[in-house]
């Protein structure tokens, strides 16, 4: 986003993590105790040696940088972006928790992680109070956004990601019978992912078409445990690939045809966007940014959450029909085409200048 910033001629200074420098280790204590307070310091030295016109910083623990944004009466908007809302997820994943008899931590640890979220949850009141506006990356957060926390729907800025260039960089492989047989999952084995439902549905999706094969892009160390879910009977047809680069990646992609995405929860989704750009015809859940930029049966295929049989169904209609799935190629890639991250950066450009405009007429 921000080199897309430059690129549109503005001057964009970065606050890393790596540079903050930090005591507490343990990974929430330090992101709610301590990076509060290191915003605040951070900020203020900046602001020392320029003038903002945009103050932009990831996640409620910004909450202490823009009260005291408002307190020293700087004439720029302070904003908060979220990349995926940590209440709404919880929210969402502990029904699935309870249906299959999932326990995040048990013991002093659901304690403490009880005690984190009572906290985070006071931050977000906290940034969705003091916070000139805030950035999300889907709709469902923005609708969160208000109906939980009271924020104005005019102070939410529902901006897409972008897709690196180098998934649009080069032209589409033909889209083939042999291409959509050969199916491919990415992502890492937690929870919110669903790896159950991806291994159901794998398992479905392998017996109904027996020309089908699957990769499964994830760590090397979950290799065993994801094959561990998959029927004995269709192991042989799927294979495990560890991570790797992107252009790496785009040359995998290349090599199939169809992309499953079962989440429970995500705050946008990026890897079926990417599958989209190299013109994979992506089968996900209708959750986070994938119900905002998939048209089902157009330009993907869309099925609630936790429904492997319905996933399932949903990519076989395509795998089965070459024609389908052409089609449905173009629209992914074309779909994909309209989320650069120029465009991203000019949407968040218009969406900065709503802010300013609305904080000119108001006053600090």
């Amino acid at each position: 986003m921000n080199a897309a910033l430059r690129r549109r001629g503005h001057q964009v200074d970065e606050i890393w993590a790596e540079n903050l420098g930090r005591r507490i280790q343990h990974g929430n204590l330090h992101y709610l105790l301590e990076l509060p307070r290191t915003y605040v310091r951070e900020v203020r030295k900046a602001c020392q040696q320029q003038t903002y016109d945009v103050i932009e910083l990831n996640q409620p623990h910004a909450y202490l940088a823009s009260r005291d944004h408002k307190n020293q009466q700087r004439s720029g908007v302070f904003v908060n972006r979220s990349h995926g809302h940590e209440t709404r997820s919880e929210e969402q994943l502990q029904p699935w928790r309870n249906k299959l008899g999932v326990s995040a931590n048990r013991g002093l640890r659901r304690l403490l992680s009880r005690a984190i979220g009572r906290l985070l949850d006071r931050q977000w009141q906290s940034i969705a109070k003091s916070a000139d506006g805030i950035v999300v990356s889907c709709s469902d957060d923005a609708e969160f956004l208000n109906t939980r926390y009271g924020v104005p729907k005019d102070r939410v800025g529902c901006i897409t990601q972008g897709v690196p260039q180098i998934f649009l960089d080069q032209p589409v492989a033909a889209m083939t019978s042999e291409r959509l047989h050969r199916v491919i999952y990415i992502g890492q084995l937690a929870f919110f992912k669903a790896p159950q439902v991806i291994a159901e549905s794998i398992n479905l999706i392998l017996r109904r078409n027996t020309n089908a094969t699957m990769t499964w892009v994830c760590g090397r160390p979950h290799h065993q445990q994801a094959m561990q879910m998959l029927n004995e009977d269709i192991r042989n047809r799927v294979s495990f690939v560890d991570w790797m680069d992107q252009t790496q990646l785009q040359q995998h992609l290349d090599t199939h045809g169809t992309f499953l995405f079962p989440s429970y929860f995500e705050g946008f989704g990026k890897a079926p966007l990417e599958a989209m750009a190299r013109g994979l015809c992506v089968t996900a859940t209708d959750v986070g940014g994938m119900k905002d930029y998939i048209k089902d049966g157009v330009s993907g295929r869309l099925a609630p959450p936790g429904r492997a049989d319905l996933i399932a169904n949903a990519a076989l209609q395509v795998m089965n029909d070459e024609r389908y799935g052409i089609k449905i190629s173009k629209a992914a890639r074309a779909t994909a085409e309209e989320h650069t991250w120029d465009r991203c950066a000019a949407d968040v450009e218009a969406f900065y200048r709503h802010l300013l405009t609305a904080k000119l007429k108001t006053g600090p």
